[in-house]
């Protein structure tokens, strides 16, 4: 079982940046995240699936966002609900390849600010799109448009440079390097 052993992993006694390199030092070296590190199939294939499911999801909120800005006028809004279901399954899809590379490289993430901002961003585009989402379907309008598009086009902007910039702005590669 994949957290059969995730006693072993978490910090024991007092929590410490090195207890904290620790217990990422010991995630890295669980068979899945050196088998996910160390096959260039498994890593590309979740780093392939992760930014194939991230076009789609970016791609609907921004063609969204854009509509709302006044882009498009001869699309309903509310015609891209029928597109919405697909939305939500491949934002499943960003969280489990998300949760595969960050497996791969843990210390790498957990321990680079800009991974966090990536979070936060990427949590607000989705909970404005489940809002605008739920507001098409009761009333087929949102109240506020521009306003609500410049932030979702914002959250998926930040999102997007976020996730570019974590492959140059990390500090810690490997926690197990400091053992």
């Amino acid at each position: 079982m994949l957290f059969a052993g995730i006693k072993e992993i978490l910090p024991q006694g007092p929590v410490t940046k090195d207890s904290i390199l620790n217990s990422l030092a010991r995630l890295e070296e669980t068979s899945f995240s050196v088998l996910l590190r160390e096959s260039g199939v498994a890593f590309f294939t979740s780093l392939t699936l992760h930014s194939l499911a991230m076009a789609f999801v970016v791609g609907i909120n921004v063609l969204l966002a854009l509509r709302l800005l006044g882009m498009m006028p001869h699309i309903e809004p509310n015609r891209f609900l029928a597109y919405l279901p697909l939305h939500w399954w491949f934002t499943v899809l960003i969280f489990a390849s998300g949760i595969a590379l960050l497996l791969a490289y843990p210390a790498k993430a957990l321990t680079n600010p800009v991974f966090y901002l990536k979070l936060a961003a990427l949590g607000t585009g989705l909970v404005l799109m489940a809002k605008l989402q739920r507001s098409l379907a009761r009333t087929g309008s949102v109240s506020r448009p521009r306003v609500f598009a410049v932030a979702m086009l914002s959250c998926w902007v930040v999102t997007l440079f976020a996730g570019r910039f974590l492959a140059y702005t990390h500090s810690i590669l490997l926690a197990s390097s400091f053992f």
